[in-house]
């Protein structure tokens, strides 16, 4: 008889499997299935996304909002699905542009990692500049105000602070980074859970019925109920999505072909439950409903008002537990980026994609490509007045390599993949599945665009008033200015506007800028042409590993 499996074996058994593929085993293979999760829950990060976007859905569809939340996770749910399997056959590193060019061609696949890869860094900006947010609201300093370093503001140093912090954690090795990451999940969700619970009980204002109101916010200018749930769907759609780097952590992760499915799917179920519960009880405990989403449309922070409110100064105790989520969420989604980059500099995707592709020696991890995706993230905030309005177009930018994603796996689906087995295993609804993932996914890519088409007629002209009051003048919002704004409307460092540049939507710009950028290096450096060489199918999955 023989006995248990042990980690180094399995270890063994992975390295394999990724020789099979045509990879060669260089990162340092520590994670078990808590970490793999660990690190997916973090980048999902519902305590960081419902912070700062839960005015988003409170000022557009009023309570009712909370009814997006479950539609997004059964939606990404499909899409999690399909890549559980996917990465159950290929636990690599890049996750979603590795089984694309596997699974379909290599145009697909660089185009898939090329979008994906700019949302990366958008986000992880995004991300970072949301931690001095954070430092603000529980040391009460201004974000404009000079910082310890006067050239910059407060909201500048911060982030990159932070940013420089992140890039040394990733650079220095996963274990390290687990580590962090394992204490900031814990403490998210008992945090959530423990504030959840406290309010239902304590400080439950409001009828269960409150989530059917949307409190007449349907009737403003160009309004509907659909119109204006599906902008409310937003703050759900900004929140919902990295659940694949379970998978893009594989080739650090023993027995990944079973834990990398398993943190997929064990992430955004969590995730869902967790914010289900803790959304329930925020809307629940508000005092005074009509007044929160006046706060919501004048920009303020929900979550933390009702928290204050309800608890006095213990509720700095949650900020603290939401500063250091936010700062592991960016930690978190910077060491996705960074192994989609040595993904892409490995197969020379990428520009410069040898120095990308490097392992450092003694930490075995892709330091350089931690380093890069940290400086790039930094660029934009030196640049812009209001870095987390990059999240906006970074969010339909990962909707849209899902998207591509998916249809590549959809193809290779029709030739009959998968010819072999994996640990996770979809069987006969499999392409269902796949099908549903790409409707969903296209669904949304529509509602991103939509606010800014006339396409679409009254939609993009909805907006809503904000009353004056003794510190403010009256004003009007579109919502397409919350969901997708035109380019010509923001403003960047100095207060500096770009009122000349032409009215186009913040997310089409942003798509078409790196679409046009990614396919001038695709051709110009020949990464379209096709081997001379016919490649073999690789022994793990039958697939043709495509290099």
């Amino acid at each position: 008889m023989s006995g248990p499996t042990s980690s180094a074996d399995q270890a063994a058994r992975d390295d394999a499997h990724l020789q099979s593929l045509g990879i060669k085993p260089e990162l340092k293979r520590s994670l078990g299935f808590l970490s793999n999760f660990a690190v997916a829950f973090s980048y999902i990060s519902v305590s960081t996304g419902t912070y700062t976007l839960i005015g988003l859905g409170l000022a557009v569809g009023g309570p009712s909002f909370f009814w997006s939340w479950p539609i997004i996770i059964v939606g990404q749910l499909f899409v999690a699905l399909n890549f559980a399997e996917l990465a159950s056959h290929f636990p690599v590193a890049g996750s979603i542009y590795q089984w694309s060019k596997r699974l379909s061609n290599r145009t697909l696949g660089f185009f898939t990692g090329w979008i994906y890869f700019w949302a990366g860094v958008l986000t992880v900006t995004a991300v970072a500049a949301t931690v001095p947010l954070v430092l603000s609201s529980i040391f009460g300093f201004t974000l404009s105000a000079a910082s310890p370093i006067p050239a910059v503001n407060n909201l500048i140093f911060w982030a990159v602070l932070t940013l420089i912090s992140t890039t040394l954690i990733n650079a220095f090795g996963v274990h390290l980074l687990s580590i962090i990451n394992n204490l900031g999940v814990a403490a998210e969700i008992i945090g959530m859970l423990v504030f959840a619970l406290i309010l239902l009980v304590f400080f439950h204002h409001q009828p269960v019925s409150i989530l059917t109101t949307t409190a007449g916010l349907e009737n403003q200018p160009g309004g509907s109920f659909p119109a204006v749930f599906l902008v409310a769907m937003f703050m759900s759609l900004f929140v919902v999505y990295g659940f694949d780097t379970a998978g893009t952590f594989g080739e650090e992760t023993v027995d990944a072909s079973r834990h990398a499915p398993r943190g997929i799917l064990a992430a955004i179920l969590l995730s869902g439950a967790v914010g289900a519960v803790f959304l329930l009880a925020i809307i629940l405990s508000f005092k005074d409903v009509a007044g929160e989403i006046s706060s919501a449309q004048a920009f303020g922070l929900p979550i933390g008002d009702t928290i204050i409110a309800n608890m006095g100064s213990f509720g700095n105790v949650y900020l603290a537990v939401i500063l250091f989520a936010v700062y592991v969420c960016t930690m978190a989604i910077q060491g996705a980026t960074t192994r989609l980059m040595f993904s892409m500099g490995r197969d020379r995707r990428m520009p410069l994609g040898a120095v990308w592709a490097h392992v450092n020696p003694r930490f075995k991890t892709p330091a350089n490509a931690a380093v890069a995706v940290g400086v790039l993230a930094a660029i934009p905030l030196l640049l812009s007045d209001s870095p987390a309005t990059l999240a906006i177009g970074a969010t339909g930018l990962i909707y849209t390599s899902y998207f591509l994603c998916n249809l590549g796996v959809l193809t290779a689906r029709t030739k009959g993949w998968p010819h072999q087995g994996a640990w996770f295993k979809l069987g006969a609804w499999g392409t269902i599945i796949n099908v549903l993932a790409m409707v969903w996914g296209g669904a949304m890519i529509i509602n991103f665009a939509i606010w800014n088409s006339s396409i679409f007629g009254a939609f993009g002209q909805m907006s809503y008033t904000i009353p004056a009051s003794a510190s403010a003048a009256a004003s009007t919002w579109n919502f397409r200015d919350l969901t997708n704004p035109l380019l010509n409307s923001l403003t960047f460092l100095g207060g500096k506007s770009v009122s000349w540049f032409p009215p186009i939507p913040l997310f089409e710009f942003t798509l078409g800028l790196i679409i046009v950028t990614g396919a001038i290096y695709y051709f110009v450096s020949g990464r379209g042409r096709l081997d001379s060489a016919a490649a073999e199918a690789d022994a793990a999955t039958g697939e043709v590993a495509i290099a």
